[in-house]
């Protein structure tokens, strides 16, 4: 950052912080002046996590919930966000070698990054998760504009949500139209960055009825979000040189909502929508480390070219709902259409994998001809029909369907070669070198997968109120899966042939919960649960045996296998939610006893830094998820959220010669505790409504990168995580519908690693993610 740009920044800060103490010193004089003040009963939360509009503190299940408001006064703008200030939800990227974009998300310690997922990612009702097939994927995520809520969901949902639920579901709801008064959201937002580039939104939403029978929303929101770490000139591994590119980790968002209403009659109602949303990125959020001065945040990254990303989808849908007297039938049909592009520098992984040194030479070389392309295609049909009943004076409440799927991803990638083009490419043989022309004059290999994933399924559930304060409930999903893979390979590093591998598999699953509910009085209410989770099984592509034939044979191995099976887990859970003293104390308790069988898990290969997928053995998980929020004041709330998990390997992991894989007792990933703490001052100051937030979240005991001593593939250069911490706060005052508020976040400028990685094992250069640095900002948002 040049000293222009410094000063800039901090004369930003300053004024902003003087602008937070006036206002917050004003609001405290207010709040002194007042002598008294009576509680005021919150609202009560909807959620719809049981896919019915219910109070959160009324619903069996361990439920995080965003409102809008919330996310705004918190500055929640996407899945990072959400991850950072909801306990036992753990989203990461990945770093080095095999980083790109790619991205894991796991609830509750149930982490794979491989295989179908184990999170379920909801938009509505349409889910929108991949299967992560080749070595580079990640799932979409809806940025935070327009959002009626999000809710996390805890524990395993295949009942509601599928196959993909087995450790819980994210959901994204967007506001429907409304009948009535018309309504109007607007947000705006400057804010500048530590070291780095200015970032600017603005988006505006609103809803109106047209007449006695239609209603109509829409919404249009850009955002530009400046970046912060700077390409400079690669001299050796731990010395750069001059800048060449300041702030290139810049990114551009645009989305589109609009959605239309029909009352076609008075029992019927037809609502088609459709959701666009594109995000690009000019390169990764990744800083070398040997590069990087971070106490002073000044990151900085050697890549030979940048590395720039694409990633949009369209979501049309139509609900169709129709009314009678006890029960109601709900339809929703969609389409969930994505594409994303990738481009991936892999000039220093070249290098070591061919000279052991990340700056080393070998014949041919070439610096600008090292990119990676890629590209992933996600073609989603959903069908689901659904019979429930609402009539709440009925013994009986349930819940009767069908859901069909049909997914089409398609992956398609181009490794560039390194060397120069047009040369014949050396590839290994086992025993020398052959030699042969690169596709396309300069790639040394061209990859194509196509996977096809399509389940049927049958789903109920019922619960049986036995009396005024208990409740039984039984549910089931019983699916049928269809599973076909293609996989295409050519070039040099296929032996320079083109290779077609076909497979298919066919699965049934049967996925119960059974579960009781005893709600002694208003304030009160405890709960027990047994449900099933399940992972389909898959095909996968061998790996390159070239660089990872070593280590393919220290497991005897001449290749990785073609397959993988399904994976299933029982979960036990107990919990009980409490509402006391008029609402000034709220409790929400969870533990949690959890048994994996057959876990689909990356075995790493770490000569190359590659990997492949099996079936290993069992885990156990424990934990606890707990919430208190109090209110001593009318004016005043504070509160705290953990998880703390435990989910460990129960026996010792060999491979078919006797290599250990993995011992008993290992951590799988993610962190032991996580946990979030807040305090929110509210108080009039003459017409205006003044307000003060504050959040702080940690990690602790997060698991080591590098795996553990004495296990196939360990690396003792990666050393455990540290711990993670993040400070924000907001000032802010409201007045008839509009907000304005001042915020830093990362007040403290942590720099703690999200994500280490490196070539590979003895490689000495390092990759590394961190927090975005502190940031300074104001925002204005208009409610009508």
């Amino acid at each position: 950052m040049s000293q222009t740009t410094r000063k800039r920044f901090r004369k930003n800060v300053l004024a902003g912080c003087i602008s937070a103490a006036a206002i917050q010193g004003a609001l405290s004089s207010a709040a002194f002046a007042q002598e008294s003040q009576e509680r005021v009963v919150e609202e009560v939360v909807v959620i719809s996590a049981q896919r019915k509009d219910a109070d959160i503190m009324d619903v069996p299940i361990s439920v995080t919930n965003y409102t809008s408001e919330q996310m705004d006064i918190q500055g929640i703008r996407q899945i990072e966000d959400i991850s950072r200030l909801t306990p036992s939800l753990v989203f990461t990227r990945q770093a080095g070698s095999s980083g790109s974009n790619s991205t894991d998300i796991n609830i509750r310690g149930i982490s794979s990054n491989v295989g179908s997922a184990t999170t379920a990612i909801y938009i509505e009702d349409t889910p929108i998760q991949i299967r992560n097939i080749g070595y580079w994927g990640g799932n979409p995520y809806p940025r935070i504009f327009d959002l009626e809520r999000v809710e996390v969901l805890r524990g395993p949902q295949g009942t509601q949500f599928g196959a993909s639920a087995m450790g819980g579901a994210v959901r994204f709801i967007t506001p429907q139209p409304e009948f009535g008064d018309p309504s109007l959201y607007a947000r705006a937002q400057v804010s500048f960055t530590d070291h780095g580039d200015e970032s600017y939104e603005a988006g505006i939403a609103g809803g109106m009825q047209l007449s006695d029978t239609v209603a109509v929303r829409g919404s249009i929101y850009h955002n530009q979000i400046g970046g912060y770490i700077d390409q400079v000139e690669a001299v050796n591994e731990n010395r750069g040189g001059r800048i060449l590119k300041k702030d290139i980790n810049s990114e551009e968002v645009t989305a589109i909502k609009l959605a239309a209403t029909w009352r076609a009659s008075d029992a019927l109602t037809i609502t088609p929508s459709l959701y666009y949303q594109k995000v690009e990125g000019d390169s990764r959020d990744e800083y070398w480390e040997n590069y990087t001065d971070s106490t002073d945040n000044d990151y900085r990254t050697g890549v030979q070219s940048l590395e720039p990303m694409a990633d949009k989808f369209l979501l049309p849908s139509l609900m169709v709902q129709y009314d009678f007297e006890t029960f109601e039938l709900i339809s929703n049909t969609s389409y969930f259409d994505r594409e994303q592009d990738d481009t991936i520098n892999y000039l220093r992984y070249q290098s070591f994998l061919r000279s052991g040194d990340t700056f080393g030479d070998y014949s041919n070389k070439v610096e600008n001809n090292s990119d990676t392309v890629m590209n992933n295609s996600q073609k989603n049909f959903v069908q689901e029909i659904r019979l429930q009943s609402y009539n709440d004076d009925s013994m009986f409440d349930w819940a009767a369907g069908f859901y069909y799927s049909k997914t089409e991803q398609t992956q398609e990638q181009a490794f560039g070669s390194g060397r120069t083009p047009g040369s014949d490419f050396p590839s290994w043989n086992g025993s020398g070198f052959d030699y042969y022309p690169q596709v396309d004059g300069k790639y040394s290999l061209y990859q194509e997968l196509e996977v096809e994933d399509e389940q049927t399924a049958v789903f109920a559930s019922v619960d049986w109120k036995a009396s005024a304060a208990l409740v039984f409930t039984a549910a089931a999903r019983l699916s049928q899966n269809k599973f076909d893979y293609w996989d295409m390979k050519d070039g040099p590093l296929n032996s320079g042939t083109r290779s077609v591998v076909t497979a298919d598999q066919k699965e049934t699953a049967f996925t119960p919960k059974v579960g009781v509910t005893w709600t002694p009085d208003d304030e009160n209410m405890f709960y027990s649960t047994l449900s099933k989770g399940y992972r389909p099984g898959g095909a996968q592509p061998n790996v390159n045996t070239e660089f990872c034939g070593a280590d393919l044979a220290a497991l005897g191995l001449s290749g990785a296998p073609s397959a993988y099976d399904e994976d299933s887990l029982w979960a036990y859970e107990v919990g009980s939610k409490n509402d006391l003293f008029n609402g000034a104390l709220k409790m929400d308790l969870n533990l949690y006893y959890i048994e994996w069988s057959d876990i689909q898990q990356e075995v790493n290969l770490p000569t190359c830094s590659l990997s492949f997928i099996g079936n290993l053995s069992d885990v156990t998980g424990k934990g606890v998820d707990a919430s208190f929020s109090f209110s001593p004041l009318a004016s005043l709330e504070m509160g705290f959220a953990v998880g703390y998990n435990d989910t460990t390997y129960d026996d010792d992991v060999y491979a078919g010669n006797g290599v250990l894989l993995k011992s008993a007792g290992q951590r799988l990933s993610g962190p032991r505790w996580s946990g979030n703490a807040f305090l929110q001052y509210e108080m009039m100051v003459m017409e205006y409504e003044g307000y003060f937030r504050m959040d702080y979240d940690f990690t602790r005991d997060n698991l080591a990168a590098g795996g553990r001593s004495g296990t196939f593939g360990y690396d003792p250069d990666l050393d455990a995580l540290p711990g993670t911490n993040f400070l924000s706060m907001r000032v802010g005052a409201r007045l008839n519908g509009a907000d304005v508020s001042l915020f830093v976040d990362n007040v403290t400028n942590s720099d703690d690693k999200l994500a280490r990685g490196h070539d590979g094992s003895g490689a000495g250069l390092y990759y590394v993610e961190s927090y975005r640095p502190m940031t300074l900002g104001i925002t204005a948002t208009y409610r009508y």
